[in-house]
């Protein structure tokens, strides 16, 4: 079984050595002899490059089996990937696509929004099909071949256990997560003392099948959130509005789990508010309208096709006819 974290200081020397050993074996044969030397002595023997990590200056994630290094990844303090290797033995199993997920994570959360790395000819394949994109033409300087590539990371979630537990570890939105991870999904509706509820529409994409259609806010809760604050900034994101904490209740939760085996929790708020759709501000290439209307409404553009169904809000009944009662 192989398992995951930052690297702890016994760990450093060990990578390296493996570093080396894939090099050789995998790598080399790419380079002239002199690319070897220098691989070497900037960064196998070298003491203050080895020391940044040992030390923690420098971020480094490990892949082990048992207590043996199976792989690893390491970045030099400003977004740039220096290294990814992983033990012959233990290619195409998934380590390398793991490691680099654990470290774009960790340095989007620490501001970096555009990673980069120098890619050699064998590791190219592999860091296309992640998403990194070229910057610039195959280049070539002592000896080593490499092509210049970055990333830009999207928005970073943490990443629940079954018992709604944080784990620690954090997913991108867009990837496929490991099987019993979920993240946090919340919806958040709005209700003004009229009898309406607030509702908003999605920007028309041709990326987007559910574009131009008509919804509540919702999203999923980035790195960091809670529940209420995750449905705080969403509609603060998506429609510019600042709702007030005590006026809000959670109103149903559950867990949900999706055709291709994606799960995740899902949190239903109810906010008391009340303002002029004037008021409302729109996210640029989210929203684009709102309005507030009748539950009945909302059930008859259902009906129309022209709101979300009720398969992503089966809730929505239950909602409309008890949530004073909650409150």
């Amino acid at each position: 079984m192989i398992t995951y974290r930052k690297a702890k200081p016994e760990d450093i020397y060990p990578a390296f050595e493996l570093a080396l050993r894939v090099f050789m074996e995998f790598e080399a044969p790419d380079y002239e002899q002199d690319a070897v030397g220098i691989f070497k002595s900037d960064c196998i023997d070298n003491e203050q490059y080895i020391n940044n990590y040992v030390t923690g200056k420098h971020l480094m994630y490990v892949a082990l089996e048992g207590n043996k290094i199976a792989g690893f990844v390491n970045e030099c303090g400003n977004g740039h990937i220096s290294m990814l290797f992983v033990d012959g033995l233990h290619h195409r199993q998934g380590i390398a696509t793991t490691l680099m997920n654990n470290i774009v994570c960790n340095l989007k959360l620490r501001g970096f929004d555009k990673i980069t790395l120098n890619s050699s000819p064998y590791g190219l394949p592999f860091y296309k099909h992640f998403g990194f994109k070229p910057t610039d033409i195959e280049q070539k300087k002592d000896g080593f071949i490499f092509i210049p590539m970055s990333y830009e990371p999207n928005e970073i979630w943490d990443v629940y256990d079954s018992n709604r537990n944080k784990t620690g570890r954090y997913a991108e939105r867009g990837r496929k997560m490991a099987a019993g991870d979920y993240h946090l999904v919340v919806h958040v509706w709005k209700h003004n003392g009229k009898g309406e509820w607030l509702i908003d529409k999605r920007v028309p994409r041709v990326s987007d099948t559910l574009g131009g259609m008509w919804e509540t806010t919702g999203g999923s809760a980035v790195a960091g959130d809670d529940s209420l604050t995750a449905a705080l900034r969403e509609t603060k994101e998506e429609l510019g509005i600042d709702l007030d904490p005590k006026e809000g209740m959670l109103f149903h939760r559950t867990a949900h789990k999706g055709n291709n085996g994606h799960t995740w929790f899902q949190d239903v708020w109810i906010f008391k508010h009340d303002c002029p759709i004037e008021a409302v501000r729109f996210q640029e290439g989210e929203t684009c309208d709102a309005m507030w209307v009748t539950a009945d409404k909302i059930r008859e553009m259902m009906a129309a096709g022209e709101f979300l169904s009720e398969r992503f809000y089966p809730y929505f009944d239950e909602m409309v006819d008890n949530w004073r009662v909650k409150l």
